[in-house]
């Protein structure tokens, strides 16, 4: 019993004293105050301009518009809005989730020489206020490994780090493909700056048409060469003209080969979908059909004639995209579909036909 009680004094005493160097040397030994351990940024909104680059040559360079939300990427398209977003959430919320431990450190160190990827992140001015250097996950894949470099120098030892909130790693938030950093908007118009809309089905004859939008908000149906034509379900052509306003492609990346490409770029389309807004910028897209793949069935059980996730889309510019059924299914709708709930004309009897 006495024994006992002389081991609990002891351990007692030790603790105290621990306690009392760790608050003599003012908590000197917590990991946030070993340089090279802040890899966080406080204030994001600061973030001008984000450098990424590979070991195999990719690079991409994203930059805060003096304008308008959409970061300008490699100064010739806008990035994805999704994306940028993450990362400077990303660069807010890191943390060190702690250090590397010795025997791993060289094999760490090789692999971010070897595959890994140089983040810059600027504030203004000509140098970065930060570069992490990241590597790969961690065998629990609940962490990275990343190396920190500040404009003061670069930190001797690798750290894991996670960010808070989010279980998994962030290596792949940090792609250097241009095509999957481009914004994927195809139709853009905003509030009321959608003037008029065509659909051309170039696979049945006398099912394409034009929708347009005067100044007072009212839709006209025609066909292509102007001719007004008649509709019931002003609800219905309203909610159809409304889908073209925001309108995304899937990914610039086609997964064809080169050759392949080409030969979809003269091929002739299913539709041709075309947008003008109000100040005359006009945005096509030449949808095709992609082959099924697969053994996908419709409603019915049937087997259907095409993929039944996505198609390819020619853009006006030449670039072969995919998109989702999903979403472009609804605006390939034929005229006929428009009219469905057409009252049968009665212009016999002296009543006006439907011209709303």
């Amino acid at each position: 019993m006495h024994a006992n009680l002389r081991i609990l004094y002891v351990l007692i005493a030790l603790t105290g004293i621990t306690a009392g160097v760790w608050w003599f040397q003012g908590g000197k030994g917590e990991l946030s105050q070993v340089a090279g351990t802040e890899f966080g940024i406080e204030d994001t909104s600061l973030v001008d301009k984000i450098f990424i680059a590979d070991m195999d040559g990719g690079q991409v360079t994203l930059t805060r518009p003096e304008s308008g939300r959409l970061w300008d990427l490699n100064g010739k398209y806008k990035a994805r809005e999704d994306a940028v977003k993450l990362l400077l959430k990303t660069f807010r919320r890191a943390s060190v989730q702690g250090p590397v431990a010795e025997a791993a450190k060289p094999n760490v160190i090789r692999l971010l020489s070897a595959r890994g990827k140089k983040v810059e992140i600027y504030q203004g001015g000509d140098r970065p206020v930060k570069t992490w250097y990241v590597g790969t996950a961690t065998p629990s894949h609940t962490g990275t490994y990343m190396v920190l470099e500040t404009p003061e120098g670069r930190a001797a030892d690798p750290y894991v780090v996670h960010m808070e909130g989010f279980t998994g790693y962030l290596s792949t938030r940090f792609f250097t493909s241009e095509r999957e950093w481009r914004h994927t908007g195809i139709f853009n118009y905003p509030d009321r700056s959608l003037a008029s809309i065509e659909v051309r089905v170039l696979e049945e004859e006398g099912q394409s048409y034009a929708l347009r939008a005067s100044e007072s908000g009212k839709l006209v149906l025609s066909d292509l060469e102007g001719n007004p034509l008649p509709y019931t379900d002003t609800t219905g052509v309203q909610d159809h003209f409304l889908r073209f306003k925001k309108v995304h492609l899937e990914t610039y990346r086609s997964r064809l080969e080169p050759e392949v490409e080409d030969s979809l770029r003269n091929a002739s389309a299913a539709f041709e979908l075309t947008a003008v807004g109000r100040s005359g910028r006009r945005s096509d897209v030449y949808v095709h059909w992609k082959p099924r793949t697969g053994l996908d069935r419709n409603a019915e059980g049937e087997m259907m004639e095409h993929d039944g996730e996505q198609m390819y889309g020619v853009t006006s510019n030449g670039e072969v995209v995919l998109l989702q059924r999903f979403v472009f299914d609804p605006l390939i709708r034929p005229l006929s579909e428009l009219q469905k709930a057409q009252i049968p004309p009665v212009a016999s009897a002296g009543l006006p036909m439907p011209t709303n």
